[in-house]
């Protein structure tokens, strides 16, 4: 029997705090839907190989904090706040690249990566 979680918690190895609930995926379409016309929730996309892909937030309902984590699991950049795109407000129209390679990007509710302390060079904890 194959039994498959439907979320995972995240630990800052560095400061001891958790972040609980994350949908974890490794599947390019749902990471390509990512978080998407949901009204809340958090999500750790696993990417097959590391790159530098953007992140873009159109018909998100909510900002959040973008965490990207490399392949030792090391938080290489964070992006505070990213606003959701609005179509008629070209200033929203972003795309929210890494300054590094990385492997995973976590994605969470604005504010949620500072409250944690979460902070670039922490390294993260999390059942792969």
């Amino acid at each position: 029997m194959i039994i498959i979680k439907d979320t995972i918690s995240i630990k800052n190895a560095n400061k001891e705090t958790v972040i609980d609930k994350v949908i974890y995926s490794v599947s390019i379409l749902k990471n390509t839907k990512g978080l998407m016309f949901s009204r809340s929730g958090r999500m750790l996309m696993k990417s097959p190989y590391d790159s530098r892909t953007g992140i873009w937030m159109p018909f998100m309902q909510y900002g959040l904090d973008l965490i990207f984590i490399n392949s030792s699991k090391t938080i290489i950049d964070i992006i505070y706040s990213a606003a959701p795109i609005k179509i008629l407000k070209p200033r929203t129209w972003k795309l929210y690249i890494p300054k590094e390679r990385c492997r995973y990007v976590l994605e969470i509710e604005s504010g949620l990566a500072k409250k944690k302390r979460f902070a670039i060079g922490d390294q993260i904890e999390f059942d792969d």
